[in-house]
């Protein structure tokens, strides 16, 4: 009762403002003290009544009834003037009620329901838990409806599905710190011994990096944390002597298994592989896709970062940091948005569709929780400028859609999914209370409806997909809004999920996930997070802090909810150059390179110097020093963008002095008064994967003009790629057929990325083939039909320089992009842009709707038959 009285006070919250006029009588003409006896019948009131006015009007009255017993001496002598008085402030209170109160179903929850749920909460637990050990334990997973457990390479392969299992007791371990939280000590402590005993990961299986990083290393890792906080406990030592004994088995085994992983990072971009082989690393079947999730490659920094912390060996968590950053550094300029897959390879975005839900949700979740657990606040300034960049592109009203990264205003999609649940929750730890509370009432009238979540849905809440396989996102939205706002409503949500839970999903051998909300038909599995995420946040929600055996407010909460203390951003690391993974594996060609980039001497990094440049590139963080040398400091803590838009403020930094010119073939990069040099005539030098980036700002100039042409003269001097230049030229495109005697030709616009042909005095082309899909905005599923030939492709759906490098990682020797509309005939003419990386090395042409639709036709029509050849105009018309 006495926690409500301040929520009393936000009419219309979703509180229980009743607990407001019940005060207002008590504080005229009672005892604070006798306030309690409301609060012992809190919970008989709410069950007779359907709405608050009525809870209220409740309450007046009982409170009117106790007025009686706390009159004084002669207030009693006088019955009927005392009950007068009662009826007197019973009317305009209950009017006052009727009034001001929200009707609505909402109501506190008293002490004794709340551990109620907590109770039911845990028999949901142990059903589910003990399903597993009896019917299927070893295995990695329950099969709920067939009682008996998943075995990998037994059972009936799911394809991609199973790469989440590795006959490692994948729910056993992801379970561990579930165990502790729900107060099951000893089976805690039990189950951390068969771990111990029974689980190796020397398995000749290919298993995807993500899922068993963050199941099973987070699992390990969360229970080794869970130990180490259990220990100082001397009443729980004295209960369990294996406290004492534990001698670090957990954190032993994650290291064995964090190195397994971590020979995925061994990649040209620092971009992990999506799957690896725990017995053999990258073989054949790790290295076939070279695609991965921006949210596989982006949920690694907490475990990594964790198993660094607590084993003083920095190389998981600089691993971790690189991926992230080579992320974070290809985001889209114009919008600050990401994509949702990228070639680990190459660097380039393989799908360019940007939001919360699948493919790249717990990428900005790791942003925001790296600077809650390490404490780096550079983690927090790129999550900021993300999350921005979401709200304000991606955001209609409670809705954040699917887009393109780089043009926001097309959607991609036309439904949600329902992993995008967790977005609140999120927001919550950001401090966006009132977007979270939205978003979150749109996700609960969703879930109302059906009972669960389907995985997809329409913005008018139609079934996309319809299955529901016990996910944890929306409970853990609402657990988290509970602990910001304390409001009852959240509760009743819970209250909600725990009888749907139990009517519906409940079998025989544990839970099932629900295979269509709709018909509430069951699938046999029950994913090892059911029971570490949804029913830990179920049992959060309604267990009273001093009920539970840890202190919730010392940890943080990885994406499977497994506890990492934050004490560990007090453990300090050093960062030494990138170099190769292990002792086992030489440098790579590409690693080499990046070590020449930094001069030598080097010096470790200090924890909290992770790059922060807006554009930067994992090269540049390999570097000892800064490239910027008078703005060295600012470099560290903040932006390119935002040093140069202080810089401009307040004029060059360094003064022009003509004495110190340096001859452009005399220019080193790697020396400081080199680069004062530079600055002193506005020109700044980024240090990217192929060299260095030059960018000249004429409000820094000092030289009074004389960068720019300084630029040029260097660009020349160098060989360098000059950025300013704009290519407009026109392409032949000669086709031959069986039919045709002297050929015909077209004419289309040459791309201003790729190679040029007007640099080129030769002729290009071949066979020609058909892209699938046809828009090329995703891996061609063709590729053995289109290696070493002419692709068409269509316009649309994503940037030209994105089909153009999809289709050279195909192996095309060419491209020709198609209108999609009929246009005007000098839309031919058309030059398309690229994004300013510099990797395809192919010849690409733009082509009308009308002359795309004839080479489609020949090449349906006539096959390997059909050829092309592509050269300049310029070329033409000389010849």
């Amino acid at each position: 009762f006495d926690s409500s009285v301040n929520q009393s006070t936000r009419l219309g919250n979703g509180s229980a403002p009743f607990h407001w006029v019940a005060h207002l009588f008590l504080h005229d003409y009672g005892d604070w003290g006798e306030a309690s006896a409301v609060s012992r019948r809190e919970c008989n009131i709410t069950r007779l009544c359907t709405t608050r006015a009525c809870e209220a009007v409740t309450v007046i009255v009982l409170t009117a009834q106790d007025f009686g017993r706390t009159m004084s001496p002669l207030q009693l002598r006088r019955p009927r003037r005392t009950q007068l008085a009662a009826l007197r402030w019973l009317v305009p209170c209950g009017l006052l009620a009727l009034v001001v109160m929200p009707l609505g179903p909402s109501h506190a929850m008293c002490r004794s329901e709340k551990k109620r749920y907590s109770d039911e909460v845990k028999e949901i637990f142990d059903h589910a838990y003990g399903a597993y050990m009896t019917n299927a334990y070893p295995a990695d997973e329950l099969m709920p409806l067939s009682c008996k457990g998943r075995v990998r390479g037994v059972d009936e392969s799911r394809g991609d599905i199973d790469d989440a299992l590795g006959n490692f007791s994948l729910t056993l371990v992801d379970t561990l710190d579930a165990l502790a939280v729900m107060g099951l000590t000893h089976e805690f402590l039990r189950a951390v011994q068969l771990v111990i005993a029974d689980v190796k990961f020397d398995s000749d299986f290919v298993v995807s990096v993500f899922e068993t990083n963050i199941r099973v290393l987070g699992g390990l890792l969360g229970a080794h944390t869970v130990l180490l906080s259990l220990r100082e406990k001397d009443d729980l030592k004295r209960q369990h002597p294996y406290l004492t004994l534990y001698n670090n088995e957990l954190l032993a085994m994650a290291v064995d298994l964090g190195d397994r992983l971590l020979l995925a990072f061994d990649t040209a971009t620092g971009i992990p592989y999506s799957r690896v082989n725990l017995r053999h690393g990258l073989d054949h079947l790790s290295r076939q896709n070279t695609a991965t999730c921006t949210a596989c490659a982006g949920t690694m920094l907490l475990e990594f970062g964790a198993l660094s912390r607590f084993t003083g060996d920095s190389k998981y968590e600089q691993a971790a940091r690189g991926a992230m950053e080579a992320l974070w550094s290809r985001r889209a300029a114009q919008t600050e948005l990401v994509g949702e897959t990228i070639n680990i390879t190459s660097g380039a975005w393989a799908r360019t569709d940007s939001g919360i839900g699948a493919g790249i949700d717990s990428y900005y979740e790791y942003l925001l929780k790296s600077y809650i657990l390490f404490g780096d606040e550079t983690y927090y300034e790129i999550f900021k400028l993300q999350y921005d960049a979401v709200m304000s592109s991606l955001r209609q009203g409670p809705f954040i859609f699917h887009a393109n990264m780089h043009r926001p205003n097309i959607v991609v999609r036309k439904h949600l999914d329902s992993l995008q649940m967790f977005w609140p929750g999120l927001q919550v730890l950001h401090g966006d209370l009132s977007s979270a509370k939205e978003m979150h009432r749109m996700h609960f009238e969703l879930a109302r409806r059906y009972d669960f979540s389907p995985e997809g849905y329409t913005l008018d809440f139609k079934v996309h997909w319809g299955n529901w396989p016990l996910r944890p996102e929306f409970i853990e939205s609402t657990y988290f809004l509970y602990q910001a706002t304390k409001d009852p409503f959240y509760l009743e949500v819970g209250k909600q999920m725990v009888d749907d839970l139990k009517q519906f999903a409940k079998v025989k051998c544990g839970y099932a996930a629900i295979q269509d909300v709709r018909k509430k038909s069951h699938e046999d599995k029950m994913d090892s997070f059911f029971l570490t995420e949804t029913v830990k946040y179920l049992y959060l929600l309604f267990t009273e802090p001093e009920d539970l055996v840890l202190d919730m407010d010392d940890f943080v909460f990885t994406t499977e909810a497994h506890l990492l203390p934050l004490s560990l951003s007090r453990v300090n690391l050093s960062y030494m150059p990138f170099g190769p993974l292990s002792s086992k594996q030489p440098l790579s060609g590409v690693a080499r390179r990046r070590q020449a980039v930094c001069a030598a001497p080097t010096k470790s990094w200090s924890r909290g110097a992770f790059l922060t440049l807006v554009r930067a590139t994992p090269a540049f963080r390999q570097c000892a020093r800064p490239l910027y040398a008078t703005h060295a400091a600012a470099a560290v803590t903040g932006s390119v963008q935002a040093v140069l838009a202080e810089a401009i403020q307040r004029g060059p930094a360094v003064p022009y002095d003509p004495r110190r010119f340096i001859a452009p073939d005399q220019l080193n990069l790697n020396r400081e008064e080199d680069l004062e040099f530079l600055q002193s005539i506005g020109i700044f030098v980024e240090s990217v994967e192929e060299g260095h980036r030059l960018t000249h700002h004429s409000n820094l100039d000092g030289s009074k003009g004389k960068g720019l042409p300084y630029m040029k003269a260097l660009i020349k001097a160098a060989g360098m790629p000059s950025e300013t230049t704009s290519r407009i030229g026109t392409a032949t495109i000669r086709f031959a057929s069986p039919d045709s005697v002297h050929g015909d030709t077209l004419v289309g616009g040459q791309a201003s990325f790729g190679l040029d042909l007007d640099e080129h005095h030769e002729v290009y082309g071949g066979m020609v083939a058909i892209a699938v899909p046809l828009d090329g905005c995703s891996p061609l599923t063709n590729a053995e039909a289109v290696a070493r030939r002419v692709v068409i492709v269509k316009r649309g759906k994503c940037m030209f320089v994105d089909k153009v490098r999809i289709a050279q990682e195909a192996g095309a020797d060419s491209v020709i992009v198609v209108d999609d509309r009929a246009r005007d005939r000098n839309a031919k003419l058309f030059t398309m842009s690229g994004d300013g990386v510099d990797d395809i090395v192919i010849p690409a042409i733009f082509v009308s709707q009308e002359d795309g639709t004839t080479l489609m036709e020949n090449v349906m029509h006539y096959d390997e038959k059909f050829t092309v050849e592509l050269f300049s105009s310029k070329w033409d018309e000389l010849d």
